[in-house]
């Protein structure tokens, strides 16, 4: 404890009581952080990149008591976590400064009175939510990048297929089937398309991410230049797959994201590709695997931007700009 002790007194120090699970918000924050190197950041959790964690309760309360920042991640509130977590998390109330809401739904998981910053994953109007509310989107993780460090022109010269569309399609999101069956229907003869899922391969050991980040899905991802995406579960709009693509450098065909506003958000026609229905997504995905040129000037903007706006550092960097605003 000594040690530790010693780390947080050297620079300045943040706890986050976080999940036992993969969370992409708070993956976002923590990786980018790391990079960054300019706060020490502490958990109860070794997950979602925290190097430094600490499985007692009495010396995870400690500790939380001599952090600069405490942060709450709205998923270590679930059921499943209330032995675990839970007890922590009571001994701090009213001691956390931060609230991290990633959840896939437009309501607040906590009431934002309670804490001086509340981060939403995504939000629709920023005009009429309370003062201390903001949102930070997911970014892109090293982990996303294939091969990093290769420019796009690269990336894009050494693709191999037209178009792919990984997702998974049930009950929690049935507009996937439809879009799914569309592309199957429209392309079952074409060999360089993919639809469907991807467990090939090896796992990826970086981090907890769940059973869909198989090194097969990310080489589909990188070997393609068309990467068709739809929304997830809830009410928000983005997925991990939005990033995990411009990553590997595709063109990005996806569904509206308004009415929710971005930082630095993705134009139609710019940077990605917006389809609006079954028959505009098809038409689309046949015109820009036509037109492999202007799919490609697209698809650089997107990767550009992404590069610019849209990294974990980035991502971090604002987390830090919230900080020193509202604590």
């Amino acid at each position: 404890m000594n040690k530790v002790m010693n780390k947080v007194m050297r620079k300045k120090s943040l706890f986050v009581i976080g999940p036992h699970h993969y969370c992409h918000s708070t993956a976002t924050i923590i990786e980018g952080l790391n990079k960054l190197d300019e706060i020490k950041v502490f958990s109860n959790s070794n997950h979602n990149y925290c190097k430094q964690s600490l499985t007692n309760l009495s010396t995870q309360i400690e500790l939380a008591n001599m952090v600069n920042y405490v942060m709450l991640v709205h998923s270590a509130l679930e059921p499943k976590y209330m032995e675990t977590i839970g007890p922590l998390i009571n001994e701090m109330r009213g001691k956390i400064h931060i609230f991290l809401d990633g959840s896939d739904f437009v309501k607040y998981e906590e009431d934002p009175a309670n804490y001086a910053l509340y981060i939403k994953r995504e939000m629709i109007d920023k005009s009429n939510i309370p003062s201390n509310v903001e949102s930070l989107i997911f970014a892109a993780e090293r982990r996303h990048f294939t091969k990093p460090n290769t420019s796009h022109r690269s990336l894009w010269q050494n693709k191999t297929d037209d178009l792919v569309c990984i997702m998974s399609a049930c009950e929690k999101r049935p507009w996937r089937f439809g879009i799914m069956t569309s592309l199957k229907d429209a392309f079952a003869r074409d060999e360089t398309v993919f639809v469907g899922e991807c467990r090939e391969g090896d796992t990826l050991e970086t981090v907890d991410t769940g059973e869909r980040h198989f090194s097969g899905y990310f080489n589909k991802l990188l070997n393609s230049r068309i990467s068709v995406d739809s929304y997830g579960c809830g009410e928000a709009r983005q997925t991990g797959r939005f990033w995990e693509s411009l990553a590997n450098g595709c063109l990005v065909m996806y569904q509206p994201i308004e009415p929710y506003v971005w930082n630095n958000s993705y134009i139609d026609e710019e940077d990605f590709v917006v389809y609006n229905d079954l028959d505009e997504l098809v038409d689309k995905a046949k015109y820009y695997m036509s037109n492999s040129e202007e799919a490609r000037k697209i698809a650089d903007r997107g990767f550009t931007k992404l590069l610019q706006h849209h990294t974990t550092t980035a991502r971090a960097t604002e987390f830090l700009s919230l900080v020193d605003k509202y604590l």
